[in-house]
């Protein structure tokens, strides 16, 4: 009785410590062994105050069977034997440390040491209760809806659909291995970061979420996921359950870029805030993006101890996923149409390689939709079919009643608008009424609309916008847009081109104008150099004004878009604005869209120009921001000799391959190559590879004896200053 009024006064989160003790629990006429019963469900711990009358009553051997069976490891330290008199303890009890009650001297520091005891269980199993929590968030978020046509969650694809991907270790180069295997062949990674990057789709969430369900190697057993959008909201939660965790902790953080690059400088700063001996944190976002804002987060990923690339997934992954997916929706057909179009469709690996395409294809090949060459071969098109197809299912299950034009504008609007505001989220129903096109309560219930964004819920339960199921989706949806602005008038297309797109949108567009017919392309052309010509400064326009800025920004744009169009010769737009666009960067635009175009007398004047050295220098400095080797605007970065390694790798690369396009650029980055060098008097050391490269170069052009001609000086006049 006394230790269970002394027991009473602690608290344990707060709360009271909450005791049975039967004598004083269960009541007249109640039944004792049902009382006993529902009391061991419920409680996380037997004390057993062992005397020799206890250990001879017909309880102790129920009570003790019944404990042990819930921890026969003692793991969870659940039975605690208390000494009160010399006995002889049985052999279950006897492996265990009892605590010791049997003098006065020791009564208190028994009692504290039983407390600290129950303190530490309940916090260890708020702990595991709050990762079977996060574990089951994670299965139970929304992946792509397509998959199953019935929305499914990450459960649908854990674990037998998921494929253990090929990475590339970048900072200790290896060969390709798989994941788990990286991971199982870690000694240790305590205190330590890990980077995985990939292209847009390759399957870097899958990834995360993989080690968070399964783990394995030296990765830490209690692991936690968090978007890097809500990092510094849950940082103080994360440092606290670093510091009372007694083992290991992974935090696993999602999405660097889609935080956006405005976010990368507090991220930085929790990611640091979070280093300590025994957390290991692992992040993930695109290539691309972690290269250009490493320097940001240096200070967070200072323990950085791999880069891990994913690779595209071969031919047999790509089949090993179809099957399981036929298996699952019970379409057995499919796999059966994979391998034709592995085996007919040139690049068919290439596209399919990417998971994201994969399964946009299979939706489409589930559903009986139409599928020619083209989806196989440009990203655009597979993107447009699904787009398409998916409207006119949702439509047909009756779950929306708004046009495609109008669920299409919706979808544009709030791509841009995330793009915009990279790592922003906002009241749907606001952010819908914002953009004037409709009543938000008519809208939101249209599965045609909200089956493709992730939604979470606010305060009142109101629709919070987070993303688009998939971020390519977003910006596949810009790039429509884009090329809809080029057949539109000048409002229209300067509307489009407000904000300045990266390569993850043109990627999009560039592809797009790949597939799109021959009177488009000529539309297309015709409708940008009229508008391009409205932008033209006139006699009396200010050239400091806004105004003025922002069309020569815009005229940059159309002279970019201009040059990537699938033309059969160089149009007069360009060789104009080489001529009369006195902004260096725009001329700059100018010349290398009609190199691509295949305009050699544009190509000799603009290779003369890079002879200036201010030229040069715009040249590289426009180059290391657009390759990521600076995070910087490239209307006004200029280059004063800093790190030029990405750069420099995507000109060996490029280098390398002889498609028509690259050989028509090859003069040019040649040339930037030796710009490159002398800049930097030299300092840097080839690598085997590149001194390869340089030496087995394609340096003719069969179209042009004098392009050929001037490769081979251009050539030579580097090797000679390289020492080759």
């Amino acid at each position: 009785m006394a230790l269970d009024r002394r027991l009473r006064r602690f608290r344990v989160s707060g709360q009271p410590l909450r005791v049975f003790f039967a004598p004083a629990a269960i009541k007249p006429g109640e039944s004792i062994p049902s009382a006993l019963s529902d009391a061991l469900d419920e409680s996380q711990h037997l004390v057993m105050v062992c005397s020799p009358a206890w250990l001879a009553s017909e309880w102790c051997r129920l009570e003790t069977e019944v404990s042990t069976w819930r921890d026969p490891s003692a793991e969870r330290r659940i039975l605690v034997p208390l000494l009160l008199k010399t006995c002889p303890l049985p052999p279950l009890l006897r492996r265990l440390k009892y605590l010791d009650f049997r003098t006065a001297s020791k009564y208190e520091s028994a009692v504290r040491e039983l407390v600290y005891t129950v303190r530490t269980n309940v916090r260890r199993s708020v702990d595991a209760y709050v990762a079977n929590r996060e574990r089951k968030a994670i299965l139970n978020e929304p992946i792509l809806p397509w998959l199953g046509f019935g929305g499914p969650s990450f459960d649908f694809l854990w674990p037998e659909m998921i494929i253990d991907p090929f990475v590339k270790p970048r900072k200790h180069p290896t060969t390709e291995l798989r994941l788990s295997d990286w991971i199982e062949n870690q000694a240790a990674i305590m205190a330590t970061s890990i980077a995985i990057v990939g292209e847009p789709g390759v399957g870097k969430t899958t990834a995360l979420r993989t080690i968070l369900l399964a783990g394995g190697g030296a990765l830490p057993q209690e692991r936690i996921f968090v978007h890097a959008r809500d990092l510094n909201l849950k940082l103080d939660s994360l440092r606290e359950r670093s510091e009372n965790s007694s083992s290991s902790l992974g935090i696993i953080v999602d999405g660097l870029d889609e935080a956006g690059a405005d976010r990368m400088p507090e991220v930085a700063s929790a990611l640091a805030d979070l280093h300590r001996a025994n957390v290991t944190v692992i992040v993930s976002s695109r290539a691309e993006f972690f290269d250009r804002q490493y320097d940001v987060l240096r200070s967070g990923l200072s323990n950085l101890g791999e880069i891990l690339e994913l690779s595209r997934w071969v031919s047999l992954d790509i089949l090993d996923f179809t099957q399981r997916y036929a298996e699952r929706i019970d379409l057995p057909h499919l796999t059966l149409m994979v391998q034709e179009i592995l085996a007919e469709v040139p690049g068919a690996e290439n596209m399919l390689g990417n998971p994201m395409r994969l399964t946009l294809l299979l939706y489409l090949l589930a559903t009986g939709a139409q599928i020619d060459s083209l989806n196989l071969q440009e990203p655009y098109s597979l993107y447009d079919t699904f787009y398409r197809e998916w409207i006119k299912k949702e439509r047909s299950r009756g779950t929306g009643g708004f046009e495609p034009k109008h669920i299409l504008s919706a979808h544009i609007a709030i791509a841009r608008w995330l793009y915009e505001n990279r790592g922003e989220v906002a009241n749907l129903d606001q952010l819908i009424e914002g953009f004037s096109f409709y009543e938000a309560p008519d809208l939101t219930p249209d599965s045609a609309f909200h089956g493709l964004l992730t939604e979470a819920h606010g305060v009142l339960d109101e629709p919070i916008l987070v993303s688009f199921r998939h971020e390519t989706l977003g910006e596949f949806l810009i790039a429509k847009d884009i090329l809809a602005a080029f057949v539109g008038d000048r409002e229209r297309l300067t509307q489009a081109l407000k904000v300045t797109v990266g390569d993850d949108v043109n990627t999009f567009v560039r592809s797009g104008m790949l597939v799109a017919s021959k009177s488009m392309v000529g539309r297309y052309l015709s409708n940008l150099s009229t508008v391009y010509t409205a932008l033209r400064p006139t006699a009396d326009a200010s050239a400091d004004s806004s105004s003025s800025q922002l069309a020569e920004r815009l005229r940059e744009q159309i002279l970019y878009y201009i040059g990537r169009l699938p033309l059969d010769r160089c149009p007069n737009i360009l060789r104009t604005a080489f001529r009369e666009e006195t902004a260096p960067l725009l001329r700059r635009a100018a010349g290398l869209g009609a190199i691509i175009l295949d305009d050699f007398r544009i190509e000799q004047a603009y290779m003369a120009l890079l002879d200036d050295h201010r030229e040069a220098s715009l040249n590289r400095s426009v180059q290391m921001v657009y390759f990521a080797d600076i995070h910087g605007d490239l209307h006004t970065f200029e280059d004063s000799g800093q790190d030029w390694s990405k750069t420099r790798s995507a000109i060996y690369k490029r280098l390398a391959a002889n498609s028509l396009r690259d050989i028509h650029l090859r003069w040019w980055d040649i040339k930037t190559l030796r710009s490159f060098y002398q800049s930097r008097q030299y300092r840097d050391p080839l690598t085997d590879d590149e001194v390869e490269t340089l030496r087995n170069a394609v340096l003719e052009d069969p179209s042009s004896p004098e392009r050929s001609a001037a490769l081979r000086r251009e050539h030579q006049l580097l090797m000679e200053e390289l020492g080759l």
